[in-house]
């Protein structure tokens, strides 16, 4: 990707290339499983801590709601009786204090801002009934580059580590998660100071960054995609089952799905809208990428409503491409959060282009280009 704006990342940490991490993380086995239920909106935030968990363990794994037309943010997750919600609930037990022989097989954290995790845990009543336990920080976090809301309140992997070092007081590894979430923050801060100590070497007027450079290439093509865990399995990491693409200077239509190593659940293909047999019948994710990249043009721009699609596509990209983020252009524009890609739809009444994709990766392609074309039609302002 070429745009300086959006350098080339990595999907895997989401950090620019050359601030990528993932080669210095460790990998650190735990007895007591991990679940980490997400916010959507810390997906794909580049300091996420859940992110960082779910890469140095393991037996942790992270489960985001897709809240869709509805709103909601449920999402239950299959857990052992003995579970334990970490969250300060006031009928919380205090963990420490929790006898060895009660101790939980299965550790749930809730990963979001402190509203968002009170949202989550409203709205995903299945945790109500389970045993909850809650930490007593013995430091104030560390999170430097993201204010907790009180001293006490600590980051999701800090929270984490805080607890095993109770339950798996044997295990001589959980330092290393602390290593590593301060070289996380330690590697932003210093680049953040580069950047600040660049920015007075000297003054001069330039375009806003309020726009993407190309989103106005008649070239572009917008994307989506949805990716499920083979299997069903949380600790598998997540495949590309359905791959959509239009040009946003025409309805011509790009559409395939990808046979997965394993079907995702019955449940999950229901929300996709994709049956077993058209699994079935899906092309190699090599197919897929042979056929996608037929249909892209040549240096074409592809843009998409958030890097998440990207991600989980990225078998199917070109090896150099420019990017276009809809959502970073819309918050832009706007100067204000988009809230989920149907939100804007409706806020800024759009009509979505009639498609031939089918599933939900169809609807929400059908909206990603109402967006892309309405985007295409605003003015961006200059600053110095």
């Amino acid at each position: 990707m070429s745009d300086p704006e959006h350098p080339h990342r990595c999907y895997r940490c989401l950090r620019p290339q050359d601030l990528c991490y993932c080669d210095r993380m460790p990998s650190v086995p735990t007895t007591t499983r991990v679940v980490i239920l997400q916010h959507p909106h810390e997906r794909t935030h580049p300091f996420g801590t859940a992110r960082l968990a779910r890469m140095c363990m393991p037996n942790a794994s992270v489960h985001i709601p897709t809240p869709g037309y509805s709103g909601t943010l449920a999402k239950e997750v299959d857990v052992p009786e003995d579970s334990a919600v970490l969250f300060p609930h006031p009928d919380a037990d205090d963990l420490a204090t929790v006898p060895e022989a009660e101790w939980p097989s299965t550790l749930i954290a809730i990963d979001g801002t402190w509203s968002h995790a009170k949202r989550l845990y409203r709205e995903n009543t299945w945790l109500h009934s389970k045993r909850h336990v809650r930490l007593q920080p013995t430091t104030p976090s560390n999170y430097r580059i993201r204010k907790e809301p009180k001293p006490e309140y600590i980051s999701t992997i800090e929270a984490i580590v805080e607890a095993l070092r109770i339950i798996e007081p044997s295990n001589q590894r959980l330092d290393e998660l602390l290593r590593a979430f301060d070289l996380m923050i330690d590697q932003q801060i210093a680049h953040r100071s580069s950047r600040v100590a660049g920015r007075f070497k000297s003054t001069r007027t330039r375009e806003s960054r309020a726009l993407s450079p190309r989103l106005r290439d008649p070239g572009m093509v917008v994307v989506f995609a949805e990716a499920g865990r083979p299997g069903g399995d949380a600790a598998k990491d997540r495949e590309l089952v359905h791959w959509v693409a239009a040009r946003v200077d025409s309805d011509e239509s790009f559409e395939v799905i990808v046979k997965p190593t394993a079907p995702p659940t019955d449940v999950h293909l229901l929300h996709l809208g994709i049956t077993h047999e058209q699994l079935d019948a899906g092309c190699t994710p090599d197919q897929a990428r042979q056929a996608f990249l037929e249909f892209l043009p040549d240096g074409a721009p592809i843009a998409a409503w958030t890097d998440t699609t990207l991600q989980w596509g990225e078998r199917m990209l070109p090896e150099s491409f420019d990017q276009i983020l809809l959502k970073h252009n819309y918050c832009n524009i706007r100067q204000r959060s988009s809230g989920f890609l149907e939100d804007v739809v409706k806020r800024e009444e759009l009509t979505p282009p009639e498609l031939p994709c089918g599933g939900r990766a169809g609807a929400r392609l059908r909206n990603a280009l109402a967006v892309a074309r309405w985007l295409r039609t605003q003015k961006p302002t200059r600053t110095s």
